[in-house]
């Protein structure tokens, strides 16, 4: 995308308001790529600060090195020392990066900007450290995402991804995995031979498919890079090789690091059209998540009024987690939800339920074996639900398959609505998420055509 130059005179300028809306528009179209350097995953220490979790292994490993602080913070000298002093030896590395890493797993307190970053919709996500920790917070906000690594020891077949609107974010290791020990990069040795093969013959390279996605003109975030770093200008050339010029990078570093120097500065602009805008990565994320801020907010002031009505019926006392479960995907949609809990205080429930159905758009049974037990107060009404059935005059109903159940008999198996479709259960393959990502994705397309 062109530079506004304006706002990055030199490159070396303060971002201004537009750029901000720019960049956090394209996030919000799924346009926008993050890159995540070494010192962007950090974790809270004793006195407050956040320190790169990279460097802190980097120190565990030098512990009576007597190397300078320094050369103590570079993971990739301490393991070269380490490996010429003949100290440890290649598995040894391994198994201490991978015993930090574990404990990291289960016990660093992880900036909070990660997390926020975590929410946004990126629809790449390039890590350089040995980690999946931003990862884990798409998993622990039960959202779909794809977790890939590069395996520079033993590259697989391209998995040919795509990245169109239905497609799950990627989330990407550029420099292995730490669960995966022989994918690592430690050594200058492992940079070498890393690149040797990112730069070698067609089959053991990058991807195609990842390589492909960089042709096209979006925005790329550098959070946490040491620009200094040769291996950095190998990665970038090899990443957008045939990308030259349809690219708008832009670097942020961590706060107190050192900024690209000038010989650096002149090579990443000149070769990448890369920007360095006087703000730390901190300072930068914050201004980012005002701005992406005021565009929800827009966003959800013109769509406030729910566009269509829906009940949801199911049995209580056995498959609320799943109608929890479903709730949650429907947030988003303009559609406001309704269960038999609000029928609680109504007077009697078939008569709520009856009078319900005169005011909804779209009906949703939650079906499961139990769903047809005798205490459901909705099963006298199948029939009538069933015949009132008529999705283009404005009134849906569509069965919702938790668990597997013979429904054929019943007036729900004369419908040709019911999700998830060719008759497959929600629970039962732990396609769960998938499942209901796809039913709110057609109903959010059926609500939007009501007239």
């Amino acid at each position: 995308m062109p530079t506004d130059s304006s706002a990055s005179s030199g490159g070396t300028a303060a971002l201004t308001d537009t750029v901000y809306q720019n960049i956090a528009r394209n996030i919000s179209e799924g346009s926008c790529v993050l890159f995540l350097g070494p010192a962007a995953i950090t974790a809270r220490q004793p006195d407050g600060t956040y320190r790169p979790l990279t460097e802190l292994c980097a120190n565990q490993l030098a512990k009576g090195l007597g190397l300078s602080k320094e050369e103590e913070d570079s993971l990739y000298h301490v393991a070269s020392y380490l490996r010429v002093r003949a100290q440890r030896s290649d598995t040894m590395l391994i198994s201490e990066v991978q015993d930090f890493y574990n404990k990291a797993e289960r016990e660093a307190q992880l900036h909070p900007q990660l997390e926020q970053l975590a929410d946004l919709p990126f629809r790449i996500v390039v890590n350089t450290t040995p980690d999946d920790f931003f990862a884990r917070f798409y998993a622990t906000a039960v959202r779909d995402y794809r977790f890939d690594f590069y395996n520079f020891r033993k590259p697989s077949s391209d998995p040919l991804y795509s990245f169109g609107d239905d497609a799950a974010p990627l989330i990407y290791n550029l420099f292995g995995f730490f669960k995966r020990s022989e994918s690592l990069v430690l050594t200058y040795n492992d940079q070498l031979a890393y690149v040797n093969k990112i730069t070698g013959a067609q089959h053991e390279r990058l991807p195609d498919s990842l390589l492909a996605a960089f042709t096209m003109p979006r925005f790329y975030l550098f959070l946490g890079f040491d620009f200094e770093d040769w291996s950095l200008r190998v990665l970038l050339d090899a990443l957008f090789k045939n990308a030259r010029n349809s690219i708008q990078p832009f670097a942020y570093p961590l706060k107190g690091k050192r900024e690209a120097g000038p010989y650096a500065r002149v090579f990443f602009q000149s070769e990448f059209r890369m920007e360095f805008p006087k703000v730390d990565m901190e300072t930068f994320i914050g201004n980012l998540l005002e701005h992406i801020g005021k565009l929800e907010g827009q966003a959800s002031s013109d769509s406030a009024t729910p566009l269509a009505d829906a009940l949801v019926l199911h049995n209580e006392a056995s498959d609320d987690d799943g109608c929890q479960a479903l709730l949650s995907h429907l947030k988003p949609l303009r559609m406001r939800t309704l269960t038999l809990r609000d029928a609680v205080g109504q007077g009697d429930v078939q008569a709520w339920i009856r009078k319900t159905l005169d005011s909804v758009q779209v009906v949703l049974p939650l079906v499961s074996a139990d769903f047809f037990d005798a205490s459901n107060p909705a099963l006298p009404l199948l029939e009538e639900i069933v015949q009132r059935n008529d999705p283009r005059n404005r009134f849906l109903v569509m069965p919702i398959l938790l668990k597997s159940c013979a429904m054929d008999a019943t007036p729900l198996g004369r419908l040709r609505t019911t999700r998830p479709p060719k008759n497959e259960p929600v629970y039962g393959n732990g396609q769960e998420n998938r499942h209901f990502a796809d039913i709110a994705d057609k109903l959010k397309t059926y609500i939007e055509n009501l007239t």
